[in-house]
């Protein structure tokens, strides 16, 4: 009889059963207009593209990417979204049982890769002050160290919680870790600290990652980066599987590099209107509202699940979590200018509901 692995008989496929009208459960950008990057692109590939394996070093990409950050095309390693980078690392750094700390809460990804790659997943519980989790790079360390971990990941801005930690603080960590540190930038684009992009070349123990899901609102591209100095980046390229991204996404890639405006301005408008739907939670009545750095928002109340299930049966789709440090939270990403007013409409409407009673 075939034997499967015990400690992976609790997964679940990772699947949707349909892609609401209104998704803001996925934290896309759903304002930025990307309409003509596919006949740009077309343009620039061959068909030899389809047919034959081709420079599976990616140079092209490399190099616009490394452009775009102003750092060397020898620091940047390409993956399949952020995820492939994640699973890489892990599998790039740790041996089986070795121990990876990361924080709680934070990216669900990083326990089901580490899981998967047989590694001893750690989570340090952030402290909650004044309603909303804060980071201690001293206990962090404390904690790391006693645990012996040997490589620390964690995501700022945090997922799930939109917050955003200051970069001091995460140098900090960095600075006092004998192990490899994985930042995952997924939304700093949104936020109002500083990158560690620039730090790489300082620590040999950084790795910053960074995606063209969010901000570039290319979602279903699935076109991720690390960015490290260059001896961490050739041990990651070492694991990475060949020819482990098509061609055309990589062509794609690089024509919507050549569009910082586009990307800049649709930050600002999803900042914006954010700004807006802020304003708006908190003028609710016994509403909890986390101050946000990325593309969605965190708040709870006592008619939170109720605001769920209103929202699903207009076909909005937004997390609710039922376990937990943010048990009883709603995380709900910013969606267009009219996805927002009709979610407004429906967060009144349930208030009221439960005003009445």
């Amino acid at each position: 009889m075939v034997q499967f692995r015990k400690d992976l008989e609790d997964f679940e496929t990772y699947k949707i059963e349909k892609v609401a009208s209104h998704n803001l459960g996925d934290n896309e950008n759903r304002l930025i207009d990307w309409s003509g990057l596919l006949e740009e692109a077309v343009k620039e590939i061959p068909l030899s593209d389809l047919l034959y394996y081709g420079d599976n070093q990616y140079r092209e990409l490399i190099e616009a990417y490394a452009d775009y950050f102003g750092v060397k095309p020898c620091h940047v390693v390409q993956g399949v979204g952020s995820d492939q980078m994640i699973h890489t690392i892990v599998t790039t750094f740790l041996q089986a049982g070795d121990a990876i700390l990361t924080l709680e809460p934070d990216f669900f990804m990083y326990r089901v890769f580490s899981q998967v790659h047989g590694a001893n997943i750690l989570s340090y519980p952030l402290d909650w002050q004044d309603g909303q989790p804060s980071l201690s790079a001293d206990k962090v360390l404390d904690f790391a160290q006693e645990k012996k971990a040997k490589l620390i990941i964690l995501s700022n801005p945090n997922n799930p919680a939109s917050i955003a930690y200051e970069a001091r603080e995460l140098e900090k960590i960095v600075a006092g870790f004998e192990g490899i540190v994985v930042v995952d930038e997924a939304y700093i684009d949104f936020a109002d600290v500083e990158s560690l992009v620039g730090k790489i070349n300082q620590y040999d123990n950084l790795i910053v990652l960074r995606t063209l899901s969010k901000a570039f609102g290319l979602a279903g591209l699935r076109l991720g980066f690390a960015l490290s100095c260059e001896r961490l980046a050739v041990e990651i390229d070492k694991v990475l599987a060949p020819y482990s991204m098509p061609n055309i996404t990589a062509k794609i890639g690089v024509q919507a590099l050549k569009h910082r405006d586009k990307v800049e301005k649709s930050v600002a408008a999803i900042k914006e209107i954010r700004q807006d739907f802020l304003d708006f939670l908190k003028q609710q009545p016994q509403m909890m509202v986390l101050p946000s750095q990325a593309n969605f928002v965190a708040f709870t109340a006592p008619y939170a699940k109720e605001i769920f299930e209103a929202g699903l049966a207009q076909d909005f789709n937004f997390k609710y979590y039922t376990d937990g440090p943010m048990k009883g939270y709603i995380r709900m990403g910013i969606g267009r200018p009219d996805e927002m007013k009709i979610m407004k409409e429906i967060i009144s409407s349930v208030r009221r509901q439960q005003q009445s009673k």
